[in-house]
């Protein structure tokens, strides 16, 4: 019952907010309590070394609502409970400069339930359903504004979603009339059956990899992410380090190691047709990420071009890949969210959205740019951060899978590595040295010299800032732990 009152607590606090009309300092207590209720059940199921496992419906063995723990749906789940109150903490400062915080919360609180809903999925069926929820619950804060942007964003998110859920579907469709059997094991269904039925699981893998990457912003849907990022930062964060675009790249893992298989798809072409869609989008994102002068929308590229990392370590199809896609999920949700944390405090406490804007800023945000400067490093995967350890672990295996498409991809991860360099330094540099690369325009001289707006946030920011920083640099320096209970998950020892 534990796995169910996760998932519950959550979507409760959110149901009732709304309707205790409360006050800002009761409303923070509220919302606090349910977030770290949540987060603590959570952390119990992972670690209490107990078998979870609850069947709330059942129609026949192919089709059945079940929840269940796993070594992968902990590994995620330790994600998702770790920075969604830290991503909570930090929407109180920033969601008093916004309208309709009850509306906010209560959305905000039910998709962590949802969340859950999918990670603790015991088969196919559960998680896209709760996969599918998490889009219309998501909607709404994408939304929130409520100003013709928003109104856009939300329309292109619900269509793009919808497409995808619809591959997806035909794809798990074509897998249970083949296979009779939907729950999540390591090495999948499909092994023992005959080779007159493998075409059609071949566009059934292709389907589902497609249509579950859609949320991951995969070519050719990766426009969807920069245009959301007109969400309040604290859905964006959450946008991009755990809630949407991570349930995508966690679909794509269960369907290609525990419903697919990777003994029935390696040395396939639907396999080269995943990892060259992967390879793709690394650099294409990395590429626009370059070109975009908009704060979040750079970054939303770049979670593209890391999302595809993911990706593309997940095609890999070996035990090497699944640990590497699964480092970089984790270590790459940290990075990101304390990114667009940071860049949510930017705009807040100046007015500034654009990278020209925030010349000499790092004088008076001093505490808000050094994370951003260690988060950067991170992102670019310079050693001694976790940024490091998750890409030299892809390197890694697809060194060890030797093939010409992996070597290819390891080239654009290298590239689009390079190309991070110089989309954060072009922040970073002009923002410590202000008269380093100044431009004639007058419109881009720095605005420390006119404003005394530019100072750190409150400490609801900046304590998650330090926070993940702080995971950051010790994940960099002390990750053998975790690192060994992921590659025991991806053997199947764990």
């Amino acid at each position: 019952m534990l796995l169910i009152f996760a998932i519950i607590i959550p979507i409760l606090f959110g149901l009732f907010l709304p309707m205790l009309k409360l006050s800002d300092n009761y409303r923070k207590i509220y919302i606090s309590l349910g977030t770290v209720a949540t987060s603590i059940l959570t952390y119990y199921i992972i670690f209490s070394n107990s078998e979870y496992f609850l069947r709330i419906l059942n129609i026949n063995e192919a089709f059945s609502i079940v929840l269940s723990a796993d070594g992968l749906s902990n590994l995620f789940s330790l994600l998702v409970a770790t920075l969604w109150p830290l991503a909570t903490v930090y929407s109180f400062d920033y969601m008093k400069h916004e309208e309709n915080e009850d509306s906010f919360f209560r959305y905000y609180m039910i998709a962590y339930g949802i969340t859950l809903g999918v990670s603790f999925s015991d088969n196919l069926i559960t998680m896209y359903l709760f996969y599918e929820l998490l889009t219309f619950l998501t909607l709404p804060l994408i939304m929130h504004k409520k100003d013709k942007k928003s109104l856009y964003a939300g329309k292109i998110y619900l269509i793009v979603s919808l497409l995808g859920a619809s591959m997806a579907l035909m794809g798990i469709i074509i897998l249970s009339m083949n296979v009779n059997n939907t729950n999540f094991i390591l090495g999948g269904h499909v092994g023992s059956l005959v080779r007159d039925n493998y075409n059609m699981l071949y566009i059934g893998y292709a389907l589902c990899f497609v249509g579950f990457g859609v949320k991951a912003a995969i070519l050719p849907f990766s426009f969807w992410l920069p245009i959301c990022g007109v969400a309040p930062t604290p859905v964006t964060a959450l946008l991009h380090a755990v809630a949407v675009v991570k349930a995508g790249v966690f679909a794509v893992m269960r369907v290609t190691y525990y419903s697919f298989g990777i003994d029935f798809l390696a040395g396939t072409y639907v396999q080269q047709f995943a990892m060259a869609l992967s390879i793709l989008t690394i650099i294409f994102s990395a590429i626009m990420a370059v070109k975009e002068t908009d704060l979040k929308r750079r970054f939303a590229y770049s979670t593209v071009s890391n999302l595809s990392y993911i990706m593309f370590a997940i095609t890999l199809m070996t035990n090497k890949g699944l640990a590497a896609s699964i480092t970089h999920m984790l270590f790459h949700g940290i990075i990101k969210i304390l990114i667009f944390m940071i860049i949510g405090a930017i705009m807040v406490y100046t007015g500034s959205k654009k990278v020209s804007e925030i010349r000499g800023y790092a004088k008076n945000m001093k505490i808000s740019f050094f994370c951003f400067t260690i988060a950067s490093l991170a992102l670019i995967g310079i050693p001694l951060t976790c940024g490091f350890i998750s890409k030299l672990s892809i390197a890694n295996a697809a060194i060890s899978m030797g093939s010409n498409l992996s070597m290819l991809g390891l080239g654009s991860i290298i590239f689009s590595s390079l190309l991070a360099t110089i989309y954060t330094f072009t922040i970073i540099v002009p923002a410590y040295f202000p008269e380093f690369m100044k431009t004639d325009n007058k419109d881009l001289t720095t605005k420390t010299e006119v404003s005394g707006n530019v100072v750190d946030p409150s400490l609801y920011m900046l304590i998650p800032f330090i926070i993940l920083t702080i995971m950051i640099i010790y994940f960099g320096l002390s990750s053998a732990t975790l690192v060994d209970m992921i590659e025991g998950v991806a053997s199947g020892l764990q």
